[in-house]
Order: C-alpha cells, then structure tokens, then sequence
C-alpha cells in the first residue's frame, strides 16, 4: 500500500512550489545528507496531495496537519529539512502558480479578485509574492496578456 500511495503522489500535476533560482532554474537545494524516512515521505506526499487539491479553498496547517496524521512542528520541521520551506510557504507558492495560469488563461482582469479567489487577505502581499517569483507585478501581466490580445 506505501508503494501505491508514493506512485499516486509523484503522478500528481507538475507544479514547482519552490521560487526557482532564475539563473540555474533549479529549486532551493536539500540541507539533509540522508533523505525522509519512509513515514516522513508519506506524511509530505500527503500534505502535498492535500495543499494541491485545495489551492482554491481556504485551508491552513492544522487542516493540513489533520491531514497527515501529525502535529503541527513536526510538519514544519519536516518541511523545513527536506524543501527549506513552511507548509503554509508552499501552499502560498502554488497559489502564486495558479494565478499566474489563470491570468495567462486570460480568465482574470483585477489583481484584487484574483487575490481574493486564491484566499490571499492581502492583494499588495499577493503582488509582492507574485513578483519576487516572475519579476513582474500581476497587474503588468494581465495588463500585457490583454494587450496581446490572448
């Protein structure tokens, strides 16, 4: 059963959730020697399945720790020590992913909406993660895709 559940796991969407270095486009790097133990694997492969299929509805850790059957610290710890990222810092990153699919769908014409829809409170905290991750605001890209006429 572990075997099937890894397998289901990795054939979920591509999506990276890490902010790429834009010079070697490679995800921050793994600080462990050794990798996750089995039930480590299977408690991250859970909460990703879980962060993936709820990007559009507003969950926080404790849904996700739920999720996994662990607590809390030992979620972030595991996140920290195998991605160098928080949960809630992965959930935000694919969030920022989908924003960007939507807008370049053409389905999106207001930062502000777009930030709601995605559950970010704050659309200038929105913007700014937007931008950090492709070098431009949402508004300059939804502002370009309509331009080009997509």
């Amino acid at each position: 059963m572990p075997d099937d559940h890894r397998r289901d796991c990795r054939s979920l969407p591509d999506a990276n959730p890490f902010i790429i270095d834009k010079e070697e486009n490679t995800p921050p790097p793994n600080r462990s020697r050794r990798g996750p133990t089995r039930a480590a694997e299977r408690q991250m492969c859970l909460a990703e399945q879980y962060i993936r299929e709820n990007i559009y509805n507003p969950i926080t850790i404790a849904d996700i720790t739920a999720k996994t059957g662990i607590n809390i610290r030992a979620l972030q710890r595991l996140y920290r020590k195998y991605h160098n990222a928080t949960p809630i810092q992965v959930l935000a990153n694919y969030r920022i992913a989908a924003a960007r699919a939507m807008i370049l769908d053409g389905q999106v014409t207001s930062v502000r909406h777009l930030a709601a829809k995605l559950h970010f409170s704050n659309p200038g905290r929105f913007s700014k993660l937007y931008r950090t991750t492709y070098s431009c605001t949402p508004s300059e890209h939804i502002r370009a895709i309509s331009r080009s006429g997509q």
